[in-house]
Protein backbone atom coordinates (compact mmCIF):
# COMPACT_ATOMS: atom_id res chain seq x y z
CA UNK A 1 0.00 0.00 0.00
CA UNK A 2 2.85 2.55 0.80
CA UNK A 3 5.06 1.13 -1.88
CA UNK A 4 2.32 1.95 -4.90
CA UNK A 5 1.53 5.26 -3.20
CA UNK A 6 5.26 5.90 -3.58
CA UNK A 7 5.78 4.33 -6.80
CA UNK A 8 2.84 6.32 -7.71
CA UNK A 9 4.41 9.53 -6.93
CA UNK A 10 7.64 8.45 -8.65
CA UNK A 11 5.62 7.20 -11.90
CA UNK A 12 3.86 10.67 -11.84
CA UNK A 13 6.77 12.72 -11.32
CA UNK A 14 8.99 11.20 -13.73
CA UNK A 15 6.60 11.60 -16.61
CA UNK A 16 6.18 15.11 -15.65
CA UNK A 17 9.35 15.62 -15.73
CA UNK A 18 10.70 13.55 -19.15
CA UNK A 19 7.20 15.19 -20.64
CA UNK A 20 8.88 18.54 -19.87
CA UNK A 21 12.11 17.17 -21.61
CA UNK A 22 10.66 16.08 -24.60
CA UNK A 23 8.32 19.24 -25.24
CA UNK A 24 11.65 20.94 -27.41
CA UNK A 25 11.03 17.67 -29.78
CA UNK A 26 9.48 18.14 -33.25
CA UNK A 27 5.78 17.50 -33.13
CA UNK A 28 5.33 14.24 -35.47
CA UNK A 29 8.46 13.45 -33.37
CA UNK A 30 7.68 13.78 -29.65
CA UNK A 31 3.89 12.23 -30.63
CA UNK A 32 4.68 8.93 -29.28
CA UNK A 33 6.64 9.53 -25.90
CA UNK A 34 4.34 11.93 -25.22
CA UNK A 35 1.66 9.36 -25.25
CA UNK A 36 3.85 6.64 -23.20
CA UNK A 37 4.05 10.14 -20.70
CA UNK A 38 0.41 10.62 -20.76
CA UNK A 39 -0.06 6.89 -19.57
CA UNK A 40 2.39 6.46 -17.56
CA UNK A 41 0.86 9.71 -15.80
CA UNK A 42 -2.20 7.97 -15.76
CA UNK A 43 -0.87 5.01 -14.26
CA UNK A 44 1.15 7.30 -11.33
CA UNK A 45 -2.56 8.91 -10.46
CA UNK A 46 -4.47 5.47 -10.36
CA UNK A 47 -1.79 3.92 -8.16
CA UNK A 48 -1.56 7.01 -5.82
CA UNK A 49 -5.65 6.70 -5.75
CA UNK A 50 -5.62 3.48 -4.78
CA UNK A 51 -2.71 3.56 -1.64
CA UNK A 52 -5.03 6.62 -0.75
CA UNK A 53 -8.37 4.47 -1.00
CA UNK A 54 -6.47 1.23 0.61
CA UNK A 55 -5.34 3.46 3.46
CA UNK A 56 -8.53 4.52 3.96
CA UNK A 57 -9.85 1.47 4.37
CA UNK A 58 -7.37 0.42 6.63
CA UNK A 59 -7.46 3.00 9.00
CA UNK A 60 -11.41 2.92 9.13
CA UNK A 61 -10.67 -1.44 10.22
CA UNK A 62 -7.65 -1.26 12.72
CA UNK A 63 -7.33 -0.20 16.09
CA UNK A 64 -4.21 1.64 17.62
CA UNK A 65 -2.55 -1.47 17.97
CA UNK A 66 -2.47 -1.67 13.66
CA UNK A 67 -1.23 2.12 13.57
CA UNK A 68 1.39 1.02 15.77
CA UNK A 69 2.52 -1.82 13.68
CA UNK A 70 2.29 0.55 10.39
CA UNK A 71 4.24 2.98 12.01
CA UNK A 72 7.04 0.39 12.36
CA UNK A 73 6.93 -0.72 8.96
CA UNK A 74 6.74 2.88 7.49
CA UNK A 75 9.61 2.94 9.74
CA UNK A 76 11.31 -0.58 8.12
CA UNK A 77 10.49 0.61 4.59
CA UNK A 78 12.25 4.43 5.06
CA UNK A 79 15.29 2.34 6.49
CA UNK A 80 15.70 -0.71 4.50
CA UNK A 81 13.89 -0.10 1.20
CA UNK A 82 14.59 4.14 0.86
CA UNK A 83 17.93 5.14 2.51
CA UNK A 84 20.05 2.34 2.64
CA UNK A 85 19.39 1.92 -1.16
CA UNK A 86 19.65 5.10 -1.43
CA UNK A 87 22.77 5.51 0.59
CA UNK A 88 24.44 2.47 -1.74
CA UNK A 89 23.54 4.85 -4.78
CA UNK A 90 25.16 7.57 -3.68
CA UNK A 91 28.34 5.71 -2.53
CA UNK A 92 28.30 4.17 -5.88
CA UNK A 93 27.70 7.82 -7.72
CA UNK A 94 30.64 8.69 -5.17
CA UNK A 95 32.72 5.64 -7.02
CA UNK A 96 31.68 6.69 -10.20
CA UNK A 97 33.09 10.00 -10.07
CA UNK A 98 36.46 8.93 -8.45
CA UNK A 99 37.09 5.31 -9.82
CA UNK A 100 35.02 5.38 -12.71
CA UNK A 101 32.06 2.99 -13.95
CA UNK A 102 33.59 -0.46 -14.01
CA UNK A 103 34.89 -0.62 -10.45
CA UNK A 104 31.52 1.42 -9.22
CA UNK A 105 29.26 -1.05 -10.46
CA UNK A 106 31.49 -4.10 -9.24
CA UNK A 107 30.86 -2.15 -5.90
CA UNK A 108 27.38 -1.85 -6.45
CA UNK A 109 26.80 -5.54 -7.66
CA UNK A 110 28.56 -6.92 -4.75
CA UNK A 111 26.43 -4.34 -1.74
CA UNK A 112 23.39 -4.98 -3.66
CA UNK A 113 23.81 -8.82 -3.82
CA UNK A 114 25.00 -9.16 0.34
CA UNK A 115 22.24 -6.50 0.86
CA UNK A 116 19.63 -8.76 -0.13
CA UNK A 117 20.64 -11.98 0.84
CA UNK A 118 20.94 -9.69 4.46
CA UNK A 119 17.25 -8.83 3.64
CA UNK A 120 16.45 -12.49 2.95
CA UNK A 121 17.94 -13.78 6.30
CA UNK A 122 20.88 -12.59 8.32
CA UNK A 123 22.03 -15.49 8.77
CA UNK A 124 23.14 -16.03 5.32
CA UNK A 125 26.08 -14.04 5.79
CA UNK A 126 28.68 -16.13 6.20
CA UNK A 127 31.87 -16.99 3.82
CA UNK A 128 30.66 -18.76 1.36
CA UNK A 129 28.14 -15.95 0.18
CA UNK A 130 30.77 -13.42 0.42
CA UNK A 131 32.84 -15.43 -2.02
CA UNK A 132 29.13 -15.82 -4.20
CA UNK A 133 28.88 -11.55 -4.30
CA UNK A 134 32.22 -11.45 -4.93
CA UNK A 135 32.60 -13.68 -7.71
CA UNK A 136 29.11 -12.73 -9.05
CA UNK A 137 29.94 -9.05 -9.48
CA UNK A 138 32.90 -9.77 -11.01
CA UNK A 139 31.15 -12.02 -13.68
CA UNK A 140 28.57 -9.25 -13.91
CA UNK A 141 31.34 -6.32 -14.52
CA UNK A 142 33.29 -8.73 -16.65
CA UNK A 143 30.17 -9.24 -18.55
CA UNK A 144 29.23 -5.76 -19.18
CA UNK A 145 32.56 -5.04 -19.90
CA UNK A 146 33.23 -7.38 -23.02
CA UNK A 147 29.54 -6.00 -24.26
CA UNK A 148 30.02 -2.51 -23.97
CA UNK A 149 33.18 -1.81 -24.81
CA UNK A 150 34.87 -4.63 -26.33
CA UNK A 151 31.92 -5.74 -28.63
CA UNK A 152 30.07 -2.22 -28.89
CA UNK A 153 33.21 0.27 -28.81
CA UNK A 154 31.42 2.62 -26.11
CA UNK A 155 33.41 4.48 -23.80
CA UNK A 156 32.35 3.72 -20.03
CA UNK A 157 32.55 6.74 -18.11
CA UNK A 158 35.64 7.37 -16.53
CA UNK A 159 36.51 8.83 -12.79
CA UNK A 160 39.15 11.17 -11.43
CA UNK A 161 41.62 8.54 -10.58
CA UNK A 162 41.38 5.94 -13.81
Amino acid sequence: MLSNLILGVVILLSSIFFYLQAIDLPERSALFPHFILWGMAIVGVLLIFQALLEVRKKVSQEGLVSRREARAQLNDILIFQVLVPGGLLLMAYGLLLSVGFYPASAFLVFTIYSYHAYRIDAANLNKSMWFRSIGFAIAVTLFMYLIFTLLLGLPAPSGALF
